[in-house]
């Protein structure tokens, strides 16, 4: 891997869309569990323009994390490890013809219809959809 270059500047990268009224951001958590002394994240979900700081969990100083939220789609990133770009070979990846190699993620829109039920007597339907967060946690760890 050629770790001067993050990711493949021919890629088709997939935009964050904060700027459209009623876009759908997933959060999803971040995970860097092989150490360092200072972890941060980019990918095609920040058009790779910032680097966002990963803390350190509390009682694991090697795991470092962050919660970042997403639209949904296929998304490519990387972790920059004490100024060296990583990806993590136990979460799907992908290699350009270049040589650049991406970890992938893929979110899909929650149905947030689906933790209502119109037969339960009003103010019960706060509830969280509990399999949905589920999905959409698991797709983080894929």
């Amino acid at each position: 891997m050629n770790s001067g270059q993050m990711f493949n500047p021919g890629m088709d990268a997939a935009r964050e869309t904060s700027g459209v009224s009623g876009a759908v951001l997933i959060p999803m958590r971040f995970v860097w569990p092989y150490g360092g002394r200072t972890v941060f994240l980019s990918g095609s979900f920040n058009g790779w323009s910032e680097l966002l700081p990963m803390s350190p969990v509390e009682g694991c100083p090697t795991v470092f994390q962050i919660i970042w939220s997403v639209p949904p789609g296929l998304h490519q990133f990387k972790f920059c490890v004490d100024g060296e770009w990583r990806h993590d070979d136990h979460q799907p990846y992908t290699s350009s013809e270049y040589g650049i190699v991406n970890t992938v993620l893929l979110t899909t829109e929650p149905n947030f219809m689906s933790g209502i039920n119109p037969s339960v007597p009003s103010g019960s339907n706060m509830d969280v959809d509990n399999e949905a967060f589920q999905r959409g946690v698991r797709v983080s760890y894929a």
